[in-house]
């Protein structure tokens, strides 16, 4: 029953097409009937934008209601804890508020002081041999305002290197989104209409990279969920296999390997053997595509020049002598202060010491909190959820007119 009779047709041929891309062939299930359909980043079977069973283009499944609505959920629930919108002209809010202030950072340094003098008046006002005379350090009232000086301007120093730190990755996360947006405008306007399918790997690769991005500072891994629509479950799993943390710099080399594609040309082989009629060579357009591909390579080149300054403030802090000699000082000062003040103000040596010392210890903490900011359970660090969402729906929106425009619409 197995042997074929020599009259009888040889058997059709069974062809299966396989993508060279290994971010396509990752985003592939069976479905137990020996097709391979693609699936989203959960899964899922992923509708198929035609008959023959192709890959659905980004800009269907990016801006479907589902994928926004996991993205949205993911989003939130990273940044809980992080920055919340308030209004500056709210003086009430904004005075009164406790855990925006960052008191955690400063809390024993400051509990110490209160209870030091606490002690301290109690012990001077029970201990009549320490009201001598001869342990009066009243006069040294005009050392200590000399001294408040120098310290006052140790901390606007301090501050405002933190503070210089904080607005340079801001603007950084910035030029990551005006350069992403330039390069994928690029792309669809010069290269979608006649390379589509590396278009579209460049938008999606670059919104990896601005996740990628926030999860290396974060030191977190990549979240599937914050992708939805854009990669496939597997490439996230491979990404969080491979790459330790350095997401952005795989998502940067698929944007290159999509641009180099994306310029490339076939053309019959010249070289090939007299059986090879149909091998294929590639090679760059002799017009246009040097200065396309300049482009693409200056705003790739400055989006991980940009994502390796962030890492070089996160793993560079201020020197440890600046920050040592001057929370010593501060220490001392704000300790020694019951002393010199306790036969001047009596019981109000207890409260002035907690006012002074909250209001010191309070602008070295603002600089502890503001120096490293990517945190996602600070208040006052930067929204890196927020920016990634903002990149996301703004290549939605270029997607959807990129849609509408080849579709005559």
């Amino acid at each position: 029953a197995g042997m074929r009779r020599k009259d009888e047709p040889p058997p059709a041929s069974v062809v299966v097409e396989v993508s060279h891309d290994a971010g396509f062939d990752a985003g592939r299930s069976g479905n137990g009937f020996g097709h391979v359909v693609p699936s989203d980043a959960h899964g899922t079977e992923l509708k198929s934008d035609a008959r023959d069973g192709t890959v659905p283009r980004l800009w269907h499944t990016l801006p479907g209601p589902d994928a926004v609505r996991r993205r949205a959920a993911a989003f939130a629930f990273s940044s809980n804890g992080l920055p919340r919108k308030y209004d500056y002209r709210d003086w009430t809010a904004t005075t009164f508020m406790l855990r925006d202030r960052a008191i955690g950072n400063f809390a024993y340094p400051w509990l110490l002081c209160v209870c030091v003098s606490a002690v301290w008046w109690a012990l001077y006002e029970h201990v009549e041999h320490l009201r001598h005379p001869r342990y009066d350090l009243s006069e040294f009232d005009r050392m200590y305002a000399l001294i408040f000086t120098a310290l006052g301007f140790m901390l606007v120093f301090r501050l405002s290197r933190a503070a210089i730190r904080f607005w340079d990755c801001r603007t950084a996360w910035g030029t990551i989104a005006m350069r992403g947006r330039a390069l994928c405008d690029d792309c669809i306007v010069n290269l979608g209409a006649r390379r589509p399918e590396e278009t579209d790997d460049v938008i999606k690769w670059f919104c990896a990279f601005a996740v990628g991005v926030k999860c290396h500072l974060r030191v977190e891994a990549l979240c599937a969920e914050q992708l939805a629509g854009i990669l496939t479950q597997k490439e996230v799993d491979s990404m969080n296999a491979l790459m330790d943390c350095r997401f952005h710099l795989f998502a940067a080399n698929k944007m290159r390997r999509a641009v180099k594609r994306a310029l490339l040309e076939e053309a019959n082989d010249e070289t090939a053997f007299s059986g090879d009629e149909d091998k294929k060579r590639r090679f760059l357009h002799p017009q246009h595509s040097a200065t396309l591909m300049h482009s693409a390579r200056g705003h790739l080149d400055v989006l991980v020049d940009v994502a390796g300054a962030m890492e070089r403030i996160k793993a560079t802090r201020l020197p440890i002598v600046y920050v040592a000699h001057l929370r010593t000082f501060l220490l001392v000062y704000i300790l020694s202060m019951p002393f010199v003040y306790v036969s001047l103000w009596g019981i109000g040596v207890v409260p002035a010491t907690a006012i002074i010392a909250f209001a010191l210890l309070g602008i070295e903490g603002a600089a502890t909190e503001c120096e490293n900011p990517f945190s996602a359970k600070r208040t006052n660090h930067l929204g890196m959820d927020g920016f990634c969402e903002n990149v996301i729906a703004d290549l939605g929106a270029m997607l959807a007119w990129w849609r509408d425009e080849s579709s005559g619409g």
